[in-house]
């Protein structure tokens, strides 16, 4: 019996690492678009929901059979017959006492029953704040659903049911579900999922793909002038790239691609940056990366190459996703932020003012 339980875990698992990869695109745009960001513990939980919402399917319903309609008995509306079978089943193999109860093959699938709907208590209750009541509906729902899964033959795929639809599955499925509810508090691996105003980037905020774009603006025009008027000389390129993301920053406070996307660098109370501030901010950042492709030895190692493109990606582009201010570990050692310049993102009816109000 383990070891078909593990094959399930397994298949289950793989297929959340598939299925993970093919949402996590539009999961993290949906969140922008609701959010703008991606908001850890939302996205922690519901990625936890999704692993243990595959397992359990591939737990329920693994192995599908080859063979089915057996001619036995496909539905059981006696509850608590399971104790009856384990003494049944005891009594035909000459064992009693409490260590045959608890190593019998019956009391361990009413265990693993209760076990499976655990955590579905305790991400109802620690994540999303539901009561006992609601947790107990929800589990005994989602049980009933697999049971009516289960005896029609998931849903007619067969001819006949090929696994017992049982009672005593919804009662140990929803004590299972109540007793999560109940060893909530202590599982600290499980987040709650804060307020959706606690989630929202603040309406100044200038997001991660916004400052993409403005980049991508400003590299386009950075090799372009290289190109035609430096003839791609390294030198050149480190000077243009200060030139476009520290000098004209540090004069105007816009970068090309920033007066486009309609955003600025400023301090992060909102005043003035002052050149030293936004140099720190580049050379951190995106403006070190440039400098270093440019002028860097070729014959230095790979390893360096690629810890310094990732700590730069990492740093400018991964955390800020995460943090509600959009701010990457550049700004943070520079204390500075992008702020817009459009009226527009200010206006309390504005799409971003909207967003901080949900």
């Amino acid at each position: 019996m383990l070891s078909s339980y593990l094959e399930s875990v397994r298949t289950g698992f793989a297929a959340f690492v598939g299925v993970g990869v093919l949402v996590l695109l539009p999961l993290v745009a949906l969140h922008y678009y609701r959010f703008g960001r991606v908001e850890p513990r939302r996205a922690l939980v519901l990625y936890g929901l999704l692993a243990y919402g595959l397992v359990a399917l591939a737990l329920i319903f693994l192995p599908f059979p080859t063979r089915v309609c057996t001619g036995e008995e496909m539905l059981s509306t006696t509850p608590f017959r399971w104790v009856t079978d384990m003494r049944n089943n005891l009594a035909a193999n000459g064992r009693s006492g409490p260590g045959a109860v608890v190593t019998s093959t019956v009391f361990l699938q009413q265990v693993f029953n209760v076990a499976l709907f655990v955590p579905l208590g305790v991400v109802l209750r620690k994540a999303y704040g539901r009561g006992p009541l609601a947790v107990v509906a929800i589990g005994l729902g989602i049980s009933l659903a697999v049971e009516v899964v289960q005896y029609t033959g998931n849903l007619g795929a067969y001819a006949c049911p090929y696994r017992i639809a049982d009672v005593d599955d919804l009662i140990s499925n929803t004590t299972g579900s109540l007793l999560g509810w109940m060893i909530a508090p202590v599982a600290l691996v499980v987040p709650a999922v804060p307020h959706p105003d606690a989630s929202t980037a603040p309406p100044d905020t200038v997001t991660v793909p916004r400052r993409l774009v403005a980049l991508v603006v400003d590299v386009v025009l950075l090799i372009a002038v290289v190109h035609l008027v430096f003839d791609n000389n390294p030198w050149s390129i480190a000077a243009l790239a200060a030139t476009l993301r520290i000098v004209l920053p540090a004069t105007t406070g816009w970068t090309a691609g920033g007066w486009l996307l309609r955003y600025r660098l400023r301090r992060a109370d909102g005043t003035r940056a002052n050149p030293f501030r936004i140099a720190l901010r580049e050379l951190a950042g995106v403006t070190g990366l440039i400098t270093y492709a440019a002028l860097a030895p070729t014959e230095w190692w790979f390893a360096l190459d690629l810890s310094v493109l990732a700590l730069v990606v990492l740093g400018a582009f991964v955390v800020p996703v995460f943090r509600r201010d959009q701010r990457g570990w550049p700004d943070l050692l520079a204390d500075t932020r992008a702020v817009p310049t459009s009226p527009e993102a200010a206006r309390p009816g504005s799409r971003a003012a909207r967003g901080s109000s949900r």
